[in-house]
């Protein structure tokens, strides 16, 4: 398969390009900052993905779609999930919300395979990574992610995190080497964690269930922070910590 990315953020691109490289039958046929260099590649239908932002200069990633008359899989990259809901009445594959993680971009490249297979008339086939076999079903554990600090991504190794508080119009993320501070909804920082690892136990909160060190009915502790646990969150936090115990 070969794919395309438009994006005009570097640090954006940069991380489309790493999550990529796990994959052996997955290549780069090229990179676009604006899609205007974009567009004669893809009325040549030489390109099977397009990673494609929504906010661009001049044109908007929706507007751009509305233009082309041969389209590959699409999938959205946005940080603004309101704008990835147009997308779909262009018949897109997926959207992605940035910060992008590994085990959300692994899922969304199997289900552009899938409709790019079955727009092709091809055998369906997942993708293939370095180390193996994509299963549709599978879930994957992804061992970082990257946070978006003012104009960079910063990678977060999911190990490392403690937990997310939200404040205001921003969530800080705790890790045991640096705090930081990230434009966006502790709602979306949600969805983009393993539910296996990561579990929300406050409207304010997400913790690690890994860095528990004591807890009790109101409280948890994760290093000297002790966590409120909101009334609405309990009955989820003790299930999911009830097989723990002894």
């Amino acid at each position: 398969m070969k794919c395309m990315i438009i994006e005009d953020e570097e640090p954006a691109i940069k991380v489309l390009e790493s999550h990529i490289s796990h994959f052996t039958d997955l290549e780069i046929h090229s990179v676009h900052t604006n899609t205007m260099d974009a567009l004669p590649i893809l009325q040549e239908g030489k390109v099977d993905i397009l990673f494609l932002d929504i906010q661009l200069p001049k044109i908007s990633g929706i507007e751009f779609l509305k233009s082309l008359s041969k389209k590959p899989a699409v999938i959205l990259t946005t940080a603004y999930r309101e704008y990835a809901l147009d997308g779909y009445e262009l018949e897109i594959t997926d959207y992605l919300l940035k910060p992008i993680s590994f085990e959300r971009f692994a899922k969304s490249l199997a289900k552009a395979y899938s409709f790019r297979n079955s727009q092709l008339g091809r055998e369906d086939a997942t993708p293939q990574l370095l180390e193996g076999k994509i299963e549709k079903s599978s879930v994957f554990s992804a061992p970082f992610i990257y946070i978006k600090c003012e104009r960079e991504y910063v990678k977060v190794l999911l190990e490392e995190l403690l937990y997310v508080e939200s404040v205001k119009n921003h969530i800080k993320v705790v890790t045991e080497k640096a705090t930081l501070l990230t434009l966006m909804s502790i709602s979306q920082m949600e969805e983009k964690l393993p539910q296996k690892h990561f579990i929300r136990i406050h409207r304010s909160f997400i913790i690690s269930l890994h860095h528990i060190s004591k807890f009790n009915h109101t409280y948890i502790n994760i290093g000297s922070k002790n966590i409120p646990i909101g009334r609405h969150y309990k009955q989820a936090f003790f299930k999911s910590v009830e097989e723990r115990k002894f």
